[in-house]
């Protein structure tokens, strides 16, 4: 169950977007939607120590001012939200964006961190805030593109490399399916590469696949609440792109890393870091350990 779930506001399109699935998610749930507000610290301590007291006193203003408009902002939208009957409070602080949103989400005991995909020189790439959010969270993070469709979340996809169908990702899924009673599709990719595998081969791989993925949801009796599906891609982000797009996913939860190996703390695999910059809508990263 998502009770709590921390919002990193930064007064961005990307932050505003993220805040409408906050309230998609909150309103069925009836979780909190903690609003964050970083006043990002750009100077070591010990440099400022070494600024002129003019200086000082206009950085002292400077952090009032941003101090002042995040606290006006927040509070504008928490009487929005509660006019919908939702619960909202506010939370400021000031140091590097990243680390102060992971350890608001942990302070907070949060179930969900949510934030827009910040902003990058290409449209495609994730904000270093997120990206460095996204790799370090040990809670699970929803990225929201701005260029994702604003809707309700009724089928949700979990993409699975077959080590562990009940991974913390299809978890995390059949709680939320349950509370917004959506549907979940479970997916694995056989990658083919750049090879000319011939038809039969690739179909004989696609067979063998759906036939383990099946054999796993039926052990875990699932069966009447996942949906499996096999296809072939050149690479697994690239078929799950596609899937995502053909079904029409609203919300695709996965694992920031396959199989069955640990990682170090901070790390994301390509696969899920392509999938939540190229994904048409939203994704919620999850560490698999």
């Amino acid at each position: 169950m998502i009770k709590k779930i921390v919002w990193a506001s930064d007064g961005s399109k990307d932050s505003v977007d993220a805040l409408a699935y906050a309230e998609n998610i909150a309103r069925p749930l009836d979780s909190e939607i903690i609003g964050l507000y970083v006043i990002p610290d750009y100077f070591e301590v010990r440099a400022i120590d070494e600024f002129p007291s003019p200086e000082l006193d206009l950085l002292a203003d400077w952090i009032k001012e941003k101090e002042s408009k995040g606290s006006d902002r927040l509070n504008n939208i928490s009487e929005e939200l509660a006019a919908k009957g939702l619960r909202f409070r506010t939370r400021i602080t000031q140091g590097v964006p990243y680390l102060k949103i992971i350890e608001a989400g942990e302070e907070e005991n949060a179930d969900l961190i949510l934030l827009g995909k910040g902003r990058a020189e290409e449209r495609s790439l994730l904000g270093a805030t997120a990206l460095k959010v996204l790799r370090r969270s040990r809670i699970p993070v929803l990225i929201v593109r701005r260029e994702c469709q604003q809707k309700a979340i009724k089928r949700i996809l979990v993409p699975t490399d077959l080590y562990n169908i009940m991974s913390r990702d299809l978890q995390l899924a059949l709680t939320l399916a349950r509370d917004l009673h959506a549907e979940i599709y479970s997916l694995n990719i056989v990658a083919t590469g750049e090879g000319k595998y011939p038809p039969k081969l690739v179909e004989l791989m696609r067979g063998d696949a759906y036939n383990k993925l099946t054999e796993q949801v039926e052990e875990a009796k699932l069966e009447d609440r996942v949906e499996t599906a096999v296809e072939t891609a050149r690479n697994a982000w690239i078929g799950i792109i596609n899937y995502a797009r053909e079904k029409n996913i609203d919300l695709i939860i996965m694992n920031t890393y396959g199989g069955y190996k640990f990682r170090r703390e901070d790390f994301i695999g390509s696969v899920a870091e392509r999938v939540v910059q190229e994904s048409p809508c939203p994704v919620i990263t999850v560490k698999p350990v």
